[in-house]
């Protein structure tokens, strides 16, 4: 445990073995506070919502609703897509200065004005909002004496304007240092490589993620970002934990200072790994030129005019096998037709009585004494008319002479069978011609190329191109020195007063954070049991917001793990334990409103969701200052947990809220 007396420069300056000048210097520069005051109450309540505008749906026309708030338990109930979630969204809007993206474009486009009353730390402000399409015209915040005086606008007695914009980044900015100034909270930082300074820093808008609670599959147990530690750091502002405030910002600094040097190292690391490719890439090329220039250098090429004799012989081959080819395609279509006649002669023999008698079936082409031509019109009067083809002489036909006509129509099959044997020599001689010029072709083709090469080898162009090209590369090369990574440099006196401050505000906070703890922990376990999660043995909470789970029989696990049912549940234990514990200690701490959309979304049994309903009503009536607005679309089951007056439903049963 450090030594807690004297101030933290007089301590650093113990642990890190220096002068108490040189602390105050770094303490100085960086804006470290040497001692800190305890927070001042941050209360946080609504009092009443106004909207105005005009729906685009059924029930289309204008529409001037009001909500009245106090503390305790408030249910908005009605059916889904009924106008519950985004009357938490415009209260958002209002409140937090920037909306969230769940608020749907068609609902703000239906609205007017938007007005807003709330007590922040001790003053009454009137949040007002005037869109046009959609859009955020004018965002104002007044300040009054009074809840009812707001409703009189900046002309009322004791009413006035504190901010007034016309966009709406304009009014985000503006309502956040507003809420931080009012609620005494500062800006979280944390270390980040997204920004130039290597610090994140976040504003009130991360506060509002503890007051308007995520749905149960979130796994931030506080607020809506847990990169950077923030859930921690939320944590223990809201705890006021001494030397938080401190501690974060010592501990930012020293962050976002190691960030910067490792930013620097990997900057060197990535030159010398861009200078070694750009190195491999600018051998590799030179290599390919040296050995493109060798080859246009050698002394033995195939000459150019050797190339093109063979061209020329190759053509002229090409020349003579197409004419090879051509000749044994009219080759194999006479022995293809010659074939078909011979089958046709055959199935006309089997056909005509009159042709086996004549000729035994020849095929006279000429008379055998005087050689006159057989013309196809005696051929077709011998086969129709029984008539001989060379004499034109009647032919009696004796339709009995079997013999006969087996024999005319064996020589006639003998005929044919010669013809297809003839027929497939001449398709083989056929294909080699084809086959021929297919590779004489090619060989042709590819010495065209080696021409091309041959002759392009012969221009000096490029070997000038080449020579120039290789002298450039390797004057790059012979310039390009790779750098040597610098040693880490030492730890310097900023380091030393960072390092021991941090562990010095650390040793602080974890000893007067020890009997907090312990009832916050006490807190959460009753509220959790409370709230329908019976198998809990005990929970732990530490300093970074992570909640271990212990159940009966069971390994611990983290609040991560849980089921989004059990997630919603614990998360709103822990708001609340946070204000039951800070008004025990008499601490500023949670604001103490809550903001919680369908928590029956995330249940499976209406026992469980029945439980966390009476739980809320309960604790509203326990805890001084809890406000918490809860939207349901189950009606009965809050009509028997709350009065009447705390809950707001439609005018007609399945009607919009608003």
């Amino acid at each position: 445990m450090s030594d807690s007396s004297g101030d933290l420069a007089d301590r650093v300056a113990l642990d890190a073995r220096l002068e108490r000048k040189t602390v105050l210097g770094v303490l100085q520069k960086f804006e470290i506070p040497l001692v800190t005051a305890a927070a001042l109450p941050r209360p946080l309540r609504l009092d009443r919502v106004r909207l105005v505008g005009e729906r685009s749906v059924d029930p289309i026309g204008p529409f001037d609703q009001e909500f009245a708030f106090s503390t305790g338990t408030t249910a908005f109930v009605a059916d889904n897509f009924k106008g519950k979630s985004s009357l938490l969204e415009l209260i958002t809007w209002c409140v937090r200065g920037s909306r969230r993206g769940d608020l749907q474009a068609i609902i703000r486009s239906w609205l007017s004005q938007v007005e807003c009353d709330a007590y922040v730390a001790g003053r009454h402000l009137g949040y007002r909002l005037e869109l046009s399409e959609g859009q955020l015209v004018r965002g104002r915040v007044l300040t009054g004496p009074s809840a009812e005086s707001l409703r009189g606008g900046p002309g009322a007695p004791g009413v006035s304007e504190i901010l007034s914009v016309s966009d709406e980044e304009a009014y985000a900015d503006g309502v956040s240092a507003l809420m931080l100034d009012l609620l005494n909270l500062d800006r979280i930082e944390s270390a980040s490589s997204q920004s130039a300074d290597g610090k994140a820093r976040h504003g009130w808008p991360a506060y509002f993620g503890a007051i308007y609670l995520p749905a149960g599959g979130d796994r931030a147990l506080l607020g809506e970002v847990m990169m950077g530690g923030l859930p921690g750091r939320l944590l223990q502002v809201f705890l006021d934990l001494p030397s938080a405030a401190q501690l974060t910002k010592v501990k930012a600094i020293r962050d976002s200072r190691r960030a910067s040097a490792r930013a620097d190292s990997d900057d060197a690391v990535r030159l010398i790994a861009l200078q070694i490719s750009q190195r491999t890439e600018a051998a590799e090329v030179l290599e390919q030129r040296q050995l493109r220039l060798a080859e246009l250098a050698d002394d033995n090429p195939e000459p150019a005019s050797k190339v093109a004799e063979r061209v020329q012989q190759l053509s002229a081959q090409l020349v003579q096998a197409e004419a090879r080819k051509r000749d044994a395609q009219r080759t194999f279509d006479a022995a293809h037709d010659q074939r078909q006649d011979d089958e046709r002669q055959v199935n006309n023999l089997r056909e005509s009585a009159a042709a086996r008698a004549l000729f035994h079936a020849l095929d006279p082409q000429a008379c055998p004494r005087c050689e006159a031509p057989v013309t196809r019109e005696r051929k077709a009067a011998e086969k129709n008319d029984s008539h001989c083809s060379v004499c034109t002489t009647p032919v009696a036909v004796d339709a009995d002479d079997e013999d006969l006509r087996r024999q005319v129509l064996a020589e006639a099959s003998e005929r044919t069978e010669a013809s297809r044997k003839a027929e497939r020599a001449a398709r083989r001689l056929l294909t080699e011609a084809e086959r021929a010029v297919t590779q004489t072709g090619e060989d042709l083709r590819s010495a065209e190329l080696q021409l091309g090469a041959a002759e392009k080898a012969l221009q000096s162009s490029e070997r000038a191109t080449l020579t120039a090209e290789i002298a450039r590369l390797e004057g790059f090369l012979s310039a390009l020195t790779l750098p040597t990574l610098v040693a880490d440099s030492p730890r310097d006196d900023i380091d030393a007063v960072l390092d021991s401050a941090a562990k010095i505000l650390e040793a602080d906070g974890v000893e007067a954070s020890r009997s907090l703890f312990e009832a916050l922990n006490a807190e959460i376990l009753d509220l959790a049991k409370r709230f329908g999660i019976k198998d809990l043995s005990e929970v732990k909470i530490d300093r970074g917001a992570r909640l271990k789970i212990i159940k009966p029989g069971g390994p611990p696990e983290y609040f991560k793990y849980q089921s989004p049912g059990e997630r919603l549940r614990l998360r709103i234990a822990v708001a609340i334990a946070l204000l039951r514990v800070g008004n025990k200690f008499g601490i500023a701490t949670h604001p103490g409103l809550l903001m919680i959309d369908s928590p029956k979304a995330e249940e499976v049994q209406d026992i469980d969701a029945s439980a966390l309903f009476s739980a809320l009503s309960e604790l509203t009536q326990e805890t001084p200052g809890l406000q918490i607005l809860v939207t349901t679309v189950d009606e009965p089951l809050v009509r028997r947990v709350l009065d009447d007056d705390k809950i707001f439903a439609p005018a007609e049963p399945g009607g919009p809220l608003w």
